[in-house]
């Protein structure tokens, strides 16, 4: 998995950048099939007090694109608000995989293949 970190505006510390890495990488184990992250942070002044926003795009490899966005005054606060955002979008779309894979399946309505008995061809 790919995390590429970018500055959207204003000066965002190293901490900040290397923090936020640490709390992405782990949608990397909820999911093994995440591509590649983008980070955006920003840090600017609103109304005069310091304002951070945080912004996560997630590509997996089933061809999703998840996007998760959050603003706080405190930028390390936006950057938890944000992960546990796209955690939370990470592991739902990863139930829906598993369902989807899932859906059809004997062993889903109770039904073990043993249990089947023998199939036939009708002949007219």
């Amino acid at each position: 998995m790919d995390i590429e970190i970018k500055t959207t505006e204003g000066i965002v510390p190293d901490q900040a950048k290397e923090y936020a890495t640490k709390k992405v990488s782990k949608i990397g184990k909820i999911f093994n099939r995440v591509g590649g992250v983008h980070v955006f942070l920003g840090s600017r002044e609103l109304h005069g007090r310091p304002h951070g926003t945080a912004r996560v795009v997630a590509h997996l490899d089933t061809g999703a694109v998840l996007v998760a966005e959050e603003e706080h005054s405190d930028l390390r606060a936006a950057i938890d608000l944000v992960s546990e955002k796209i955690e939370r979008q990470v592991r739902k779309e990863k139930e829906k995989l598993i369902d989807r894979n899932r859906q059809g399946s004997p062993l889903k309505e109770g039904i073990h293949p043993s249990e089947e008995g023998p199939e036939t061809i009708d002949e007219e």
